[in-house]
């Protein structure tokens, strides 16, 4: 099959996956998207306020793409009620623009990873609390395959720069075997040390 085909068709698995896991997921009384960006630079009560009228969406189907583009950092402000709901919009963003190169400029591509992954211990937990266990499996499928599409990127690079310096196939197979990737590293931790609980 060619890669192209299957990537393409793992991604819309997935964005069923996650639309399926998180469907009916409200907002409630969590941080919203803009009234996060306002704690980041310490705003005043007021600040939150304001900023939070702006959030005027009722699902998070609906929370505008532009939004997601341009606000990366807030995800580390949101609680626990706030990422449940921003986070399947987010992640399918991801999913949806990830072959756009006009995209590539955003920040949120490197953000989205790093929310998971970061922390995976003690109080930064909590912000994982209110995932049930299939928007856990999603999360965790969604890492996985951002992990292998690094990998086959990092990979490609390298045979690329072993191929050009000359190397023959003998001399490059045992780098290989022990290859390091270091992009997915973290994600591959993560996934170890909690995400995997879902699997």
């Amino acid at each position: 099959m060619d890669i192209a085909v299957s990537d393409n068709t793992r991604k819309q698995d997935l964005i069923q996956e996650i639309t399926l896991a998180f469907d009916g997921v409200a907002r409630g009384n969590g941080v919203t998207l803009h009234e996060a960006t306002v704690i980041d630079s310490y705003g005043t009560p007021a600040e939150r306020a304001k900023a939070r009228a702006t959030d005027t969406e009722k699902r998070w189907q609906d929370v505008p793409a532009r939004d997601i583009h341009e606000i990366d950092a807030a995800l580390s402000f949101l609680d626990a009620e706030g990422l449940n709901y921003y986070i399947p919009a987010y992640l399918i963003w991801y999913l949806q623009n990830i072959d756009n190169t006009a995209a590539h400029r955003s920040n949120t591509f490197e953000s989205i990873p790093f929310h998971l992954t970061y922390q995976m211990e003690g109080s930064r937990l909590d912000r994982f609390e209110r995932f049930t266990r299939e928007q856990g499996r999603a999360i965790a499928h969604f890492l996985i395959f951002v992990a292998e599409r690094r990998e086959a990127s990092e990979m490609q690079d390298f045979l690329a720069e072993a191929e050009y310096s000359g190397m023959t196939p003998e001399e490059v197979d045992p780098y290989v075997r022990d290859y390091y990737f270091e992009r997915s590293a973290v994600m591959r931790k993560a996934l170890a040390q909690y995400w995997g609980q879902f699997l």
